[in-house]
């Protein structure tokens, strides 16, 4: 019970091609974008307690201009310490792999951790093939500040 999932997405709003591998950095941050203690689980299932046909191991993803990957956060607001103070994220800090630009996201209602404080990062995947512009929340948002949260309904890049 309690478990939670957020869906990004990123979208090769380039002009070459761009190559994943693995999962996403991610770090937490609160209201005031300070790093918060949370451990990061390569996978889901620690946090999901089942299989998942989309949280496999990674493989090697490779985006054509206006394609896109998908990567799941997944937690639960589960206390197993109640003398821990409740653990809630107001953003994610995300870089597609180590070594490359992140951006801030503002997850709608922030991630509710309990005292467990982890959440689980699937790898990235390639997602079926749409007009990146047919995006709810509109077009690609490339070379969006870092310091400006971009919608999590949208493209992450």
């Amino acid at each position: 019970m309690g478990l939670r999932v957020l869906g990004l997405e990123l979208v090769n709003c380039g002009s070459r091609t761009y190559r994943l591998n693995g999962y996403p950095v991610v770090r937490s941050l609160d209201d005031d974008r300070a790093v918060l203690k949370v451990k990061v689980l390569h996978g889901v299932n620690e946090i999901v307690h089942s299989e998942l046909p989309w949280d496999g191991p990674p493989k090697p993803v490779v985006l054509k201009p206006g394609q896109r990957a998908g990567t799941a956060v997944a937690w639960r607001n589960t206390y197993d310490d109640t003398r821990q103070r409740p653990v809630t994220v107001a953003f994610l800090d995300i870089a597609p792999m180590a070594g490359r630009p992140s951006q801030v996201v503002a997850p709608d209602g922030g991630l509710d951790l309990g005292s467990t404080g982890r959440i689980g990062v699937s790898a990235w995947s390639l997602l079926p093939d749409v007009d990146a512009t047919a995006s709810p929340s509109g077009p690609p948002v490339p070379g969006a500040s870092p310091s400006e949260p971009v919608e999590t309904g949208g493209p992450l890049l």
